[in-house]
């Protein structure tokens, strides 16, 4: 985004627009011509590169153009102050120094505060001097760099006015036909409130804009400006904004209309913000945190695909995804009452199995009559216990379910070491269904040791073997075990009625033996 005072719009008819930047002839000179300047004043001072950028002002061009390029320009550049002591240590030492004398009227006066202070932090009176004021605005020094192409940087500019202009919006309403998924998560990590609605295999979203709110408008201001480079990222789609324009005295709503197809060469074809993993709240972080450290075997995905709601599709905050079994976790928090209800009216048109809704105790509860799933109540954290709770029982039920699937004729009982895991794919169930069954339906001679079926005959030559041992040593006895083939070493020793005896930490001392 730009300064506000920096905005250039043409206002019609109550339609409003933003003034962009032809990528083209002088326009292109111009941009050329800053980015020149940066690099020429490399380790000079951000007042000289200040003075020479605007005299691009006085050659026709508008100064709120040029100042708004620079603006952006000075984005890809470092400044820092340059001196041989901590500015304000500097001035400090000077001031004190000062206070020693009625009034510092003279330059002999002045001088002689400046030595003294020198000397007082070991250094000269030219290095005092050059420290005093290195860390104002126009004395700092360009120390790096980084040039963009000149259609970059107008591209930039032109991005830069629309989101200038998003930031006064009392509401926004777009069309995509792609690049949705990352739309819709670009949405909730921003923390906008939104309803999408599926119409013929493109998805309308009305934001609502930040002068709708009492709290927080600068920053849902800048959050709705920030979701603009994910939106110019889809093939096709189509913009429709109603911003605050007119005098302050008198201000109107203004209707903003841009269309992919009358504006894509004038806008970046990548979005510059990061895709990284973010979170919308601390609550949500912090579950993810405590459920990924429990290691349970469920893949939690941060914003899966998107659930149809009635006419309007809808993105949990979490899925959690193990053995083609999946559910799914929504996290209420305070918003306005409004929004709450949009929310809970999606959730009631859900059509989707295993949903668990965590719900701010703070909130309405009465409101969660008629939502399907399962309901949880958190004061500042989600608890992840009743989460954890609800998950083992769907695998339990699915394993139960999946056992009675299985056909025993399917079984190829093949070789001497047999992986339950391939078996399970080959049924179309869990491990843990196929396991279940083995331990109903023991197999003729084998033995079900952990995910691995054993034959009876490949125990007895591995027995044999662990008889011979001389000493008995636990690391020899495991690399006996793998050497048959066996990929879980310790379950085969616990199998066949072995125990290990610790002599302290280092497992080359341990030794098996048979109580």
């Amino acid at each position: 985004m730009l300064p506000s005072n920096l905005l250039i719009t043409r206002a019609r008819s109550g339609k409003i627009k933003p003034v962009y930047v032809p990528i083209e002839g002088r326009y292109l000179e111009l941009a050329s011509r800053l980015i020149e300047t940066y690099e020429a004043h490399l380790n000079k001072r951000k007042g000289e590169l200040a003075d020479q950028c605007q005299q691009f002002e006085e050659v026709g061009f508008d100064f709120r153009l040029v100042r708004g390029l620079v603006a952006l320009l000075d984005r890809a550049a470092t400044f820092k102050p340059r001196s041989h002591i901590d500015p304000k240590q500097a001035r400090r030492e000077v001031f004190r120094e000062a206070n020693r004398y009625p009034l510092v009227a003279t330059d002999e006066l002045r001088q002689k505060v400046i030595t003294e202070a020198a000397s007082q932090l070991g250094l000269s009176s030219l290095q005092l001097e050059a420290s005093l004021w290195s860390d104002f605005e126009d004395e700092l020094v360009l120390e790096r760099f980084v040039a963009p192409h000149p259609r970059d940087l107008i591209q930039q500019y032109n991005l830069s006015l629309t989101q200038t202009l998003l930031f006064k919006a009392a509401s926004l309403e777009f069309m995509v036909g792609s690049n949705y998924q990352r739309i819709f998560s670009r949405l909730k990590h921003l923390g906008l409130m939104y309803a999408i609605e599926q119409t013929d295999g493109a998805y309308r979203t009305i934001v609502d804009g930040p002068i709708s709110l009492f709290k927080l408008t600068e920053r849902y201001g800048t959050s709705l400006a920030k979701l603009l480079p994910s939106i110019v990222e889809a093939d096709e789609w189509h913009l429709k904004a109603h911003v605050v324009g007119g005098e302050r005295q008198a201000p109107k709503l203004l209707e903003l209309e841009l269309d992919s197809g009358n504006v894509r060469d004038r806008l970046p074809g990548h979005g510059a913000e990061s895709t990284r993993e973010r979170y919308d709240s601390s609550v949500e972080a912090a579950f993810a945190h405590s459920f990924k450290a429990l290691k349970l075997g469920w893949n939690l995905k941060r914003e899966p695909e998107l659930l149809v709601a009635g006419r309007y599709v809808f993105i949990p905050d979490f899925s959690f995804e193990k053995n083609h079994l999946k559910a799914y976790l929504e996290v209420v928090g305070f918003w306005t009452d409004e929004y709450l209800k949009k929310k809970l009216a999606k959730l009631r048109e859900l059509d989707v199995e295993n949903l668990l809704i965590a719900v701010d105790r703070s909130l309405n509860c009465s409101q969660l009559e008629k939502v399907k799933g399962l309901v949880i109540l958190y004061d500042k954290k989600v608890p992840v216990k009743p989460v954890v709770k609800y998950l083992k029982q769907l695998e339990e039920t699915a394993i139960v379910q999946q056992a009675q699937t299985i056909d025993s004729t399917r079984l190829e009982l093949t070789g001497e070491v047999i992986d339950v895991t391939q078996l399970a794919d080959a049924q179309s169930v869990s491990v843990g269904a196929l396991v279940r069954w083995l331990q109903a339906n023991p197999a003729a001679h084998y033995r079900l040791i952990g995910t691995l079926l054993v034959s009876e005959r490949k125990l007895d030559t591995i027995a044999e073997r662990l008889k011979a041992l001389e000493g008995g040593v636990l690391p020899a006895a495991l690399g006996i075990i793998e050497e048959e083939g066996i990929s879980s070493p310790e379950k085969v020793l616990e199998a066949l009625g072995y125990i290990v005896e610790w002599r302290g930490l280092d497992p080359d001392s341990a030794t098996i033996r048979k109580p």
